[in-house]
């Protein structure tokens, strides 16, 4: 019944900033709502090591200019959690994608023995090809792609509302 979600962020610099951040880092506009602030809060600021696949200076500056914080204790977030679980979450939630677990490798996951009936699992004949992995996406049209959902998100919020 507690349930909510684990990176409630509400702003995300540099795309949509929160306009009200006072406090400057390194010359960049902090939030403690931030999406990568929230993020960092739960597993922690990335090291060198997890920032080692940035190739962008400013990213990586950006990424340095957030206060030092340990990862949280997924165990301690969520007590009735087992095991394998806390495991598969800790595995998930790697900042850098080289460090998380393949999407094979956590369904091979002990966490899932218990549902899984991989004799009954099918994979397609065809690949799934979805548009916006054909084009390409420079930061114009990455911005496009973000603005359209947003306000997809928001008419579907007023259309609730006026329910």
């Amino acid at each position: 019944m507690d349930r909510k979600p684990l990176f409630p962020g509400k702003s995300c610099f540099p795309l949509s900033p929160d306009r009200h951040a006072r406090i400057q880092a390194n010359g960049f506009p902090v939030a403690r709502d931030d999406q990568l602030a929230v993020i960092f809060d739960v597993l922690g600021t990335p090291t060198a090591e997890d920032i080692s696949y940035v190739t962008d200076a400013k990213a990586i500056g950006y990424l340095r200019s957030f206060t030092p914080n340990e990862r949280l204790n997924m165990q301690n977030k969520y007590p009735g959690a087992s095991g394998d679980g806390v495991d598969l979450l800790n595995r998930m939630l790697q900042f850098n994608p080289y460090f998380r677990i393949s999407v094979d490798e956590a369904l091979a996951h002990p966490f899932f023995n218990r549902v899984r009936k991989p004799h009954k699992e099918r994979e397609s004949d065809v690949q799934v090809v979805l548009e916006f992995e054909t084009e390409t996406l420079d930061r114009s049209r990455l911005r496009e792609l973000f603005v359209e959902i947003i306000l997809d998100f928001e008419s579907e919020k007023e259309a609730k509302a006026a329910e």
